[in-house]
C-alpha cells in the first residue's frame, strides 16, 4: 500500500507557502508558517538551494524561489500529460467495452471533450477533440456536476439553460438533481438518448492531475443496453484506478 512521504509533501508545502506569501522568507520566518522546527527547516531550504529551486541573498540571507520550478512546470506542460493519460485510458476502455469513449472538462455551464477514442465497430459514435456538449444531456456531464460539491454544484445549475436536445432531454432540474444524487450513490451517470436519440452513454468522473476530468463510454443505445452492467464493471474497476483518491 503506497505511503505519504512527509518530506515530500514539504516540498511541496514550501512552494505553496511562497505563493500565498509572494515575498523572500527567513529560514526562521519559513519554518514558522510550516510549523516545523528551526532546524528541519534550514535542512529543507538548503536542499532547495542546491538543487536550485532557491538562492539566499548574501546581506538580508532571505531564501528567494528561483525561476527553476517554472522552467520544469512549462516542460512538463509542454509535454501534455493529460492527453496521455487520455490516450493511454481511452484505448483501455475501449479495448474491453468494443464501444467508443471519451475524455472531457467543464468548460463554463458545457463539457469540453478533449479525447476521444473511436470503437473499432462498424457502427459507432464519435465526437472531435473540442466538441462541447451540454452538462444536463450527455453521460460525461452528468458525471462532473455528480462529483463537483453541493455548493458550486448548485450554483452551476442556477446558470444552466436546460435546452431540450431531445425527446428524452431531462429539462426540470429538480429530475437533474435526483439522478445526480442516484448517479453519485451508484459511481456512475447514465444518458439514454437524452443528446442524441440512438445514443447511450455512461459516466464517471474523478481528479486527475488535480482537475475534474469525466470519462464515459458511448454508442448505439441498443449495445449500450444489451451490455449495460459489463460496461459498468469496466467503468468502476477503471474508476478505481484512475482517479485520484
Amino acid at each position: 500500500m503506497p505511503q505519504i512521504l512527509p518530506t515530500a509533501e514539504r516540498v511541496l508545502q514550501v512552494f505553496e507557502v511562497y505563493a500565498r506569501e509572494r515575498r523572500p522568507l527567513s529560514n526562521s520566518e519559513m519554518a514558522r508558517l510550516l510549523g516545523v522546527a528551526d532546524s528541519s527547516c534550514s535542512d529543507l531550504l538548503y536542499t532547495l538551494r542546491r538543487a536550485g529551486y532557491l538562492l539566499r541573498a548574501p546581506k538580508t540571507r532571505l531564501f528567494h524561489p528561483t525561476g527553476r520550478l517554472l522552467d520544469v512546470a512549462q516542460q512538463i506542460a509542454a509535454a501534455d500529460p493529460m492527453q496521455t493519460f487520455a490516450s493511454e485510458a481511452l484505448e483501455i476502455l475501449s479495448r474491453q467495452s468494443g464501444e467508443s469513449s471519451m475524455c472531457a472538462h467543464l468548460d463554463g455551464t458545457q463539457a469540453r471533450i478533449f479525447a476521444c477514442q473511436e470503437s473499432p465497430r462498424a457502427l459507432r459514435y464519435v465526437l472531435k477533440p473540442g466538441t462541447l456538449v451540454e452538462l444536463h444531456t450527455s453521460a460525461m456531464g452528468k458525471a462532473l456536476l455528480g462529483t463537483m460539491d453541493e455548493k458550486s454544484r448548485e450554483a452551476l445549475l442556477e446558470r444552466m439553460p436546460m435546452k431540450r436536445i431531445t425527446d428524452n432531454t431531462v429539462v426540470a432540474k429538480d429530475e437533474l438533481r435526483r439522478q445526480l444524487e442516484e448517479g453519485g450513490r451508484n459511481k456512475y451517470y447514465v444518458t439514454r438518448g437524452e443528446g442524441n436519440e440512438s445514443v447511450g452513454a455512461i459516466g464517471i468522473a474523478g481528479h486527475v492531475g488535480g482537475q475534474l476530468t469525466s470519462i464515459a463510454l458511448v454508442g448505439p443505445i441498443q449495445r449500450m443496453e444489451e451490455n449495460f452492467d459489463a460496461n459498468i464493471e469496466i467503468l468502476l474497476k477503471a474508476r478505481a484506478e484512475f482517479f485520484e483518491p
